[in-house]
């Protein structure tokens, strides 16, 4: 067990149909490795960062839901300060995220969506000789709501990853555990869900 600090000042905003937030923070907390067969703490590390989202209906039928955080997350205090200042493993400097939704006018119940999501580089290793690169990933989906029998029937068709791109989703790992996540390939889903 090990005890972090972490500051945090935000601000919201709420204008009925549309609304942002905005937070800039610091977190410190023990960095681990496993030295022989023992757990011990190796120094510590610092994350610092700024949050923006936003969210609502900009216009009527037009939703949105986005993201943005930059960060820095460095290592400190490392054993025999090898590593002080480095890159944290599997933590990206940006991320952007965005969604959007809308209603397509005169079709009483279809909406389609985009979503675009983007992450930066990552390191994979302590010493920051090893990355995975940024990605960008685009996905795209139709919603169509109708009534049978006085239920609310509605239909979905999803595509994950439109261009079929090939990417580490993410890395992470201590303990000589490490690992990397690939990302999904085109992913195409159908569902459809009946309202009691």
């Amino acid at each position: 067990p090990y005890q972090s600090k972490q500051y945090e000042v935000g601000a919201k905003y709420d204008g009925g149909t549309f609304g942002a937030t905005f937070a800039v923070f610091r977190l410190a907390k023990p960095n681990l490795s496993l030295q022989g067969n023992v757990v011990r703490d190796s120094g510590e590390t610092r994350t610092q960062g700024v949050e923006l989202s936003c969210y609502g209906e900009l216009l009527q039928g037009l939703k949105v839901l986005g993201g943005l955080t930059f960060l820095e997350a460095t290592n400190e205090k490392t054993l025999d300060n090898v590593n002080n200042g480095n890159d944290v493993i599997g933590v990206p400097d940006t991320q952007v995220n965005l969604s959007v939704e809308w209603d397509v006018p005169g079709t009483n119940g279809l909406s389609v969506d985009a979503r675009g999501v983007y992450t930066s580089s990552q390191a994979a290793n302590d010493a920051n000789t090893l990355n995975i690169p940024s990605w960008t990933r685009l996905d795209a989906g139709a919603r169509y709501a109708m009534s049978v029998s006085g239920k609310t029937v509605t239909l979905r068709a999803r595509v994950d990853n439109v261009t079929d791109k090939d990417y580490w989703a993410s890395v992470g790992g201590s303990f000589n555990a490490n690992y990397m996540v690939l990302g999904g390939p085109r992913t195409y889903t159908l569902s459809a869900s009946l309202d009691f």
